[in-house]
């Protein structure tokens, strides 16, 4: 009975199922090297500015006191940012409260904060006594009057560790009507000695709404590409929520250029909004409210999940494939080679020019004697039906290739009966795609292929 009691009194600490909202109140502690005290009334503890014996605090940025862990405070990029250290008492009992105004009534919110264990558990001394007692925290809400207790919740033991880290803790509550402030205690569920020793800081108490999803006409969810070429670009985007927390819903859109500063969309109240002709890159989220009277009051309303439109500039398209400088060398003459009595059946192109079939056997049939005048080497870039390029290469009876002005080869040419290689460039969105093919112009009938 005793273990079902106590797990499910650890159970009441949790964070916001849903969406929260930014925050409204938050603790830092301050920063710089000179100790601090609490405000008058904020603790039963003795402020200290050497060792924080038991029963006594400190708010420092140090935290190397006994034989404890050297760590900064929780804070990101805090120079030198201090947090609250506390040596627990050796008799349970209350050591931190604070005050909390500009809540909305009838409102769900999230207090959390962040609690490390100073003592860690490698150090020789540690190791030999092997009685680090863990830290135990109690966090309750209160009314203003300081007589009902709205929330609590146990953080259960946290045992000293070898690395000792901060960890972060969460207690969900909801203020009653007319209730705009609450009082926030911690206690110490354990008693002092050797351990029980912790740091806290950043604390914070935000909204707590549902679980709101994103998605445009295309069902993307968070986030869409677009590329510059779709530009401008229009979506419908629908915000969908889970119902987790508010039984109604009311709604204002926002828009940011950076994801960080949000400004309000007049008129777009409704949980589908039509975004048109973007140009660059945007970020689209909603408040929410349970109440409209809520919506437009940070302390009251939460966000929904933030969904980007991406702008995509294309790739640059590769060079145009420039005409080979050098000049290809004929193939040497190979003798004794015969011809095949049967390659396969001869296959016509759309152009009405007969491709050469493949060989059964690898034949160089650039220099079989007395069939081929001579052999052409093609490249052609075309944009859709438009050449924008083409060179010919003509191998002549000295052997060299000579560049000719010929563009387009075609059946009855003064210079027929001759083997084509051709290359053909094709622009597409990032280059250029090629096709190559091999064939013969034919128009001697005698000549059989």
């Amino acid at each position: 009975m005793l273990l079902f009691i106590g797990l499910k009194t650890e159970a009441q600490l949790g964070f916001c199922r849903g969406n929260s909202g930014d925050p409204i109140f938050i603790e830092n502690f301050g920063f710089g090297q000179r100790d601090s005290r609490l405000p008058s009334g904020s603790t039963t503890y003795k402020f200290t500015t050497t060792n924080p014996r038991d029963g006594s605090y400190k708010v420092s940025s140090k935290t190397d006191w006994f034989n404890w862990v050297s760590i900064k405070d929780h804070t990101a990029n805090d120079i030198n940012g201090k947090s609250l250290i506390v040596n627990a008492s050796t008799v349970p009992g209350e050591f931190f409260r604070i005050p909390i105004s500009g809540l909305c009534e009838n409102t769900t919110y999230e207090f959390s904060s962040w609690l490390i264990h100073l003592m860690p558990s490698n150090r020789p001394k540690h190791v030999i006594n092997n009685k680090i007692k863990p830290i135990n925290v109690k966090f309750e809400i209160w009314d203003s009057t300081d007589t009902i207790m709205l929330k609590s919740g146990n953080t259960g033991n946290i045992f000293s560790s070898a690395i000792p880290k901060w960890e972060q803790y969460g207690l969900v509550f909801q203020t009653e009507p007319g209730q705009t402030s609450v009082i926030l205690k911690m206690r110490n569920n354990g008693g002092g000695g050797y351990g029980n020793d912790l740091a806290i800081d950043d604390i914070m108490f935000r909204t707590c709404g549902d679980a709101v999803i994103i998605e445009d006409s295309l069902k993307n969810t968070r986030n869409l590409s677009v590329n510059e070429n779709e530009l401008p670009f229009s979506t419908v985007l629908t915000a969908t929520p889970d119902f987790s927390v508010f039984s109604t819903h009311f709604y204002q859109w926002q828009k940011s250029k950076d994801g960080i500063n949000w400004v309000n969309i007049l008129g777009e109240h409704s949980n589908r909004f039509s975004v048109i002709n973007i140009n660059e890159i945007t970020y689209y989220r909603t408040l929410l409210a349970e109440d409209a009277i809520n919506l437009l009051n940070s302390s009251c309303n939460s966000t929904s999940e933030v969904y980007k439109v991406n702008i995509l500039s294309p790739k640059k398209p590769k060079k145009q494939i420039p005409v080979p400088k050098k000049l290809i060398k004929p193939r040497k003459k190979v003798t004794g080679i015969k011809i095949p009595s049967s390659i396969g059946p001869t296959k016509v192109n759309t152009l009405g020019i007969k491709e050469i079939p493949k060989l059964k056997k690898q034949v160089d049939i650039f220099n079989l004697k007395g069939l081929i005048k001579t052999q052409k080497q093609v490249i052609i870039v075309k944009d859709g039906f438009e050449i924008i390029n083409d060179r010919v290469w003509i191998d002549g009876a000295i052997g060299k290739f000579v560049q000719t002005g010929e563009k387009i080869i075609k059946q009855g040419h003064a210079n027929a009966d001759i083997v084509i290689e051709e290359t053909i460039y094709y622009k597409a969105v990032y280059g250029y795609n090629s096709k190559k093919r091999r064939y013969r112009v034919h128009v001697k009938p005698h000549v059989l292929w």
